[in-house]
């Protein structure tokens, strides 16, 4: 498959458009600006990308809909939940960023961080 090159501003016009809810494709994207995207953003892009989206009319009713979507996105994105999770597994220390949902630290909408084996929790 071809891979295609847009700007960050092009990105944040793309998420807008696919706001949840809405047809499946655009919840398809949706999900990649969650769990791809955001990795390979720096933390000023997604501090932007999370007021641009927040702000959207259609993010807010999603949010007070209950739209799962919407709801995650909000806290991946949110600049006030992202934390430095340290672990230990088999002796091998490791440092992960993570969103916290729901009591457990995640790295992406469908993995989370197994509570035994973190040494430390930091603000990110």
């Amino acid at each position: 498959m071809t891979t295609f090159t847009i700007d960050f501003f092009e990105l944040c016009f793309l998420a807008e458009a696919c706001i949840p809810p809405s047809p499946i494709a655009r919840s398809m994207m949706w999900s990649s600006l969650i769990d791809k995207h955001h990795n390979a953003m720096t933390k000023d892009e997604r501090e932007r990308m999370y007021e641009i989206v927040t702000r959207h009319y259609s993010f807010k009713q999603g949010i007070e809909n209950n739209n799962e979507d919407c709801i995650i996105f909000e806290k991946r994105f949110n600049p006030n939940n992202q934390y430095l999770i340290h672990t230990n597994m088999g002796g091998v220390d490791s440092t992960h960023l993570a969103f916290e949902m729901n009591g457990r630290y995640c790295t992406s909408t469908r993995s989370s961080i197994i509570s035994d084996y973190i040494t430390l929790v930091e603000r990110a």
